[in-house]
């Protein structure tokens, strides 16, 4: 074996130790690292994103639901299936609607909240509408405020994905009757009357459109 030969096998094998103990003192990168990182970083987003939701469940119960348990299992459950769900949220939503969807009513156009309506809803309101014109009957009224909002129930359908909750609403209303002559016929128009509701929204849970409608009314 000539001199050539045994030099580069000298220095094969000092570069094979220099890389053993390269790799003994950094340690070896083969991908799993990272994943592992990634993987860390993903957990702890769950666990913050789980813990958030559970403390807005119990706020949403505290503020709501005080002691009504069966209303507090089926928030569980919508929440369960849309985890950014509200109450907070969804009573500033109603509280909107009831203004729109009462004042339409009240001045014979439902069609501009035909989109908030159930289909039962919106035909008992046609007929109501559709009776009033008949008698030559005409409703003025102005939306003063709302003095008082209130979750009443809630309820979700497993089979159906869907929820229903009900709100009780306290507004006052200024409201006068007139007849086909102008002459008022029911109200005074200086009086401000406090009316009281009790209302049903539905929605599928889960379901792109973000709407609730009111299958539901009573006082």
């Amino acid at each position: 074996m000539n001199n050539t030969i045994i030099q580069l096998l000298v220095l094969a094998g000092v570069a094979l130790f220099l890389i053993i103990r390269l790799r003994n003192v950094l340690g070896t990168r083969d991908g799993f690292e990272s994943k592992n990182e990634n993987n860390k970083t993903s957990k702890l987003a769950e666990k913050d994103n789980l813990e958030a939701t559970e403390d807005e469940l119990a706020e949403d119960i505290t503020d709501y639901l005080p002691g009504d348990k069966n209303s507090a299992e089926a928030l569980k459950k919508i929440k369960h299936h849309e985890p950014e769900f509200s109450l907070t949220e969804f009573i500033g939503g109603a509280a909107t609607a009831y203004e729109m969807i009462l004042m339409a009513f009240q001045a014979g156009d439902i069609e501009s909240v035909d989109n908030l309506l159930g289909a039962e809803v919106k035909s008992n309101f046609e007929e109501a509408i559709s009776d009033r014109k008949q008698k030559g009957l005409v409703i003025e009224s102005d939306f003063i405020g709302l003095r008082d909002t209130a979750i009443k129930s809630v309820f979700f359908n497993a089979e159906k994905t869907s929820a229903e909750i009900s709100v009780s609403f306290l507004a006052d209303i200024k409201s006068v009757v007139k007849n086909n002559d102008g002459n008022i016929i029911e109200g005074e128009n200086a009086e401000i009357k406090k009316q009281f509701d009790i209302w049903v929204f539905s929605r599928e849970v889960g379901s792109d459109s973000p709407n609730w409608l009111l299958i539901e009314t009573g006082s």
